[in-house]
């Protein structure tokens, strides 16, 4: 049966957890715990009985967690809120709303237990791309000038013990204006003066695309097949320092690294990156972003 460490004091014991969960989530227990605080390490929570008689509110506030796949930083939210129905079968299912009204990211969950392990299930229905970005304000600052079209849909189920997160993301229409970067139409890099792919020859750009973005021409700035594909391939920690994880970021996302948000290892860096290159895409088109990345890029040895 799965089964956990856990710690009171200095008592520690494996004890099962779907008995735990059930003790946890019993009326009795959550009546007990209402009106307290409890100091977890994804911040301050607080249960409050819901408007259905059995439902239970959950507010986190403020909340952060942190998944290897978005970085080493924290991802910290204003609030976090979810409420709770369990059925007879320990059954779960409820909604949840991230960020703050009026324009809190929400949608539905629901969780089955079984002896071997927990599935959790989460579905985002469509919503505004400005609301999710809108999520990070305070580590994004070009917010506030940036102004963001298109939806966000997505399904995600968490597998536990393993902690095993698959996400199926559905993105349309994403379109981003207002950050400036039609000033890159004619800009001459300081440490080149090619003025186009062309300058480049024709292998050159054709091994970089071969390398690094096989989808270039047919992706607008990011490539969510690949995001898809490293979020799963980095599910399993590095076993070494040396062993890199899989990377998804597109010439185009590089580029806007390389000129706007340097490389910190964070999911602030990502969000703003992505946000650089899908307006890059729309305003330069492709043979300007691939001649500035050829230009600017760092090829080693100096060069």
């Amino acid at each position: 049966e799965w089964a956990e460490a856990v710690q009171w004091g200095r008592w520690q014991h494996r004890v099962s957890m779907p008995t735990l969960l059930r003790m946890a989530t019993h009326p009795f227990t959550l009546g007990l715990l209402q009106g307290h605080t409890l100091n977890t390490r994804f911040g301050p929570v607080q249960w409050a009985a819901g408007a259905k008689p059995g439902s239970w509110v959950i507010v986190c506030a403020p909340c952060s967690l942190q998944r290897a796949e978005l970085g080493r930083d924290r991802i910290r939210l204003t609030r976090a809120e979810f409420t709770l129905e369990r059925d007879p079968q320990m059954n779960w299912r409820g909604s949840f709303a991230l960020g703050d009204a009026p324009s809190a990211v929400r949608g539905r969950w629901s969780a089955r237990f079984e002896a071997g392990g927990a599935d959790l299930k989460f579905e985002l229905p469509t919503t505004p791309m400005a609301h999710g970005f809108g999520l990070f304000a305070s580590v994004i600052p070009e917010l506030s000038r940036a102004q963001i079209e298109g939806s966000l849909a997505l399904k995600a189920r968490l597998r536990l013990p393993s902690r095993a997160l698959h996400i199926e993301p559905r993105i349309e229409g994403f379109s981003v204006a207002g950050l400036g970067t039609e000033a890159l139409a004619t800009a001459v890099p300081a440490c080149a003066r090619h003025a186009s792919a062309t300058s480049f020859g024709m292998w050159l750009p054709r091994a970089v695309i071969g390398a690094e973005d096989q989808r270039f021409y047919d992706h607008p700035g990011y490539d969510l097949a690949e995001i898809i594909a490293a979020w799963s391939a980095n599910q399993t920690p590095a076993r070494g320092e040396s062993e890199r994880s899989r990377g998804a970021s597109t010439l185009s996302q590089q580029l806007a690294k390389l000129v706007y948000t340097g490389s910190a290892p964070s999911h602030a860096r990502k969000l703003r990156e992505l946000l650089y290159a899908v307006e890059m895409d729309r305003v330069l088109g492709k043979a300007r972003v691939l001649s500035l990345y050829l230009a600017i890029a760092p090829w080693g040895d100096g060069q």
